[in-house]
């Protein structure tokens, strides 16, 4: 069964340093919460607010999380009245079984993006 793990978090300067953190942070608590077998993600896909432009999340992925031979993809994450800035998103679509229990991954400012999610995860204090 395929299914689609959410995430994001938020960045505060737009470096390489900061972004290849913010990305093996975010991954790294993904992968955790949700016991993922690196074998069975079928892609993950980034997205990044047009203000993020000196490093792409996928390549700092692939890079840092060792994820070669894994397809990532980065695209730019529509223009909207108010929205938060300096925001990497992810999806990671996953071959997961029929049991599986998908935990969706909010850090820092982007924990505002879904209150809902973010609250839930963050009992015992995750985050």
């Amino acid at each position: 069964m395929l299914t689609g793990i959410r995430g994001a978090i938020s960045v505060e300067r737009d470096s390489k340093e900061e972004i290849e953190e913010a990305v093996s942070e975010l991954l790294k608590s993904i992968f955790e919460r949700n016991k993922i077998e690196v074998s069975k993600i079928a892609s993950i896909i980034f997205s990044v607010t047009p203000d993020i432009k000196s490093y792409n999340p996928a390549t700092a992925a692939r890079e840092k999380l060792n994820l070669d031979a894994t397809p990532l993809m980065c695209l730019s994450e529509a223009i909207f009245d108010n929205s938060l800035e300096m925001i990497i998103r992810v999806l990671i679509l996953y071959n997961a079984d029929e049991t599986f229990k998908v935990n969706h991954v909010y850090l820092k400012r982007a924990q505002s993006l879904r209150p809902d999610i973010s609250k839930i995860n963050s009992v015992g204090g995750a985050e």
